[in-house]
């Protein structure tokens, strides 16, 4: 055996056993050094939105953050609540304006497949205006929110007593336990004061948490699209809580992704749902943000799910553009509305951002464990560009 130099035919002295057990552990502390850090490298897979790792969406170019806060005055913001081993749960918030609580914007709501639900869309649709934030939390916790919503302008507006909150619901019991109803009043009214302009974070947040999409896990995702000058220089912002769709169904920009991937392969679940959120500061109407919901139906299709039976798909589109004034002298008040024949480009807007914040709500999203010790595993990134790659993306 070697010891540093010297030859010899078997241990000698005490010393040399010391030595050798020094040599032994730290040749061994060294290689499970290396080892370790190879696995983590190895088992990591940094997430990264669609355009990081060249999936581009679409003709038109995005917003700033490529987010529904492109659009000047719109905010966002999360209450995630991961706790324990089964708690995946949370509330995300979209704020239309500050002044939401007082002045009413033009809005609009769509139905696409209604198992689930949206409180406050009929009266969108019967009034043509907004007049709540815009919250996204799971089934069983749309009272709390509300409830939460309620509270907030009791106590801040004490005289606008008549708002009917937005609340919209997607089903997170596979990973989260939602019997549990660990979503309050509180956390509603926390995500509201959380929100803030700029980046939105994206995949296992807010209402998001639990959420999986195509067999993948998924949560929130946002895009925006920004129109040239000649088509009228408005900006279109999408944010979904995605939470639906079968493995084998799911397309990215027309690749069949879904039966291209074949590792990880989800269990049989239930079908799930898919809430859409729009903002624009293009000057439409009711019945013009109508259209544009409807529009966002074409991005929703374009990722794959023909909208089952057993899901609910929500579309909630609104304008930044025209401010309804509570009273005013004469009892009437101009608006501005955008010509029909421009709509066309807003169409295309809503549609390409639809399918990337989708896309985004996957790709961001991160593999998680929660209730029962289910897993439900991230679209692996690496595998997904090669896919693209081989389809000419």
């Amino acid at each position: 055996m070697k010891t540093f130099g010297k030859k010899t035919q078997g241990i000698e002295t005490a010393w040399d056993m010391k030595l050798l057990i020094f040599v032994v552990f730290t040749g061994v502390f060294f290689a499970c050094s290396i080892y370790s850090v190879k696995v983590e490298s190895t088992n990591s897979d940094t997430r990264a939105r669609a355009r990081d790792i060249g999936i581009q969406i679409g003709a038109l170019p995005t917003g700033t953050h490529n987010a529904i806060t492109d659009v000047a005055g719109v905010k966002v913001g999360h209450v995630t609540l991961n706790e324990g081993d089964s708690i995946r749960t949370g509330v995300t918030a979209v704020i239309p304006s500050d002044d939401i609580w007082t002045a009413r914007l033009f809005g609009a709501a769509y139905t696409i497949h209604g198992n689930g639900e949206a409180t406050g869309i009929a009266r969108i649709n019967q009034a043509g205006w907004i007049e709540s934030p815009i919250l996204l939390t799971n089934t069983l916790s749309v009272g709390a929110v509300h409830d939460g919503v309620v509270r907030y302008i009791v106590k801040r507006y004490p005289d606008n007593n008549i708002v009917l909150p937005i609340v919209a619901e997607c089903y997170d019991g596979g990973l989260n336990d939602i019997s549990g109803l660990h979503v309050t009043a509180e956390h509603a009214i926390e995500a509201i004061e959380n929100a803030t302009h700029g980046p939105v974070i994206e995949g296992c947040v807010g209402g998001g948490t639990g959420m999986r999409c195509y067999g993948f896990k998924a949560g929130i995702g946002t895009s925006s699209r920004v129109l040239s000058e000649e088509r009228g220089g408005w900006t279109v912002g999408v944010l979904v809580n995605a939470n639906g769709g079968r493995r084998h169904q799911l397309r990215i920009d027309g690749v069949p992704v879904g039966k291209a991937i074949t590792g990880s392969p989800p269990k049989p679940t239930r079908d799930g749902s898919f809430i859409i959120v729009i903002a624009t500061d293009a000057p439409l109407t009711h019945r013009q943000l109508k259209q544009l919901a409807i529009r966002a139906t074409h991005g929703l299709a374009r990722t794959g799910t023909p909208s089952t039976d057993g899901s609910g798909e929500f579309v909630i589109a609104f304008s930044t553009a025209n401010i309804f004034p509570s009273s005013t002298e004469t009892g009437t008040f101009e608006i501005e509305m955008l010509a029909n024949g421009r709509l066309s480009s807003l169409f295309q807007a809503v549609i390409e951002a639809t399918e990337e914040a989708i896309v985004n709500s996957m790709t961001m999203a991160t593999t998680t464990t929660g209730r029962n010790g289910r897993t439900m595993y991230a679209i692996p990134l690496a595998e997904l560009q090669k896919v693209m790659q081989t389809y000419g993306h």
